[in-house]
């Protein structure tokens, strides 16, 4: 991600589609975030970007400390 043009009012920044899609995914995943990630949900969805789907499993694996 990077800042193409930033003024008072306005920033326009340039990512690849998976990091847009990362990023709408997170927004969507917190509503209560306020008017800003809003008006980016709806400027990344008009720029036709899908959320990331979620993995179907989440591998958790447990390693006990070393003993020494």
């Amino acid at each position: 991600m990077r800042i193409e043009t930033q003024d008072k009012q306005h920033v326009t920044i340039v990512m690849d589609d998976h990091r847009a899609g990362d990023l709408l995914a997170g927004l969507l995943a917190h509503p209560d975030l306020g008017e800003a990630a809003s008006e980016l949900v709806e400027k990344l969805r008009a720029a036709k970007v899908e959320p990331t789907p979620a993995p179907d499993h989440i591998r958790h694996e447990y390693a006990p400390p070393l003993q020494d």
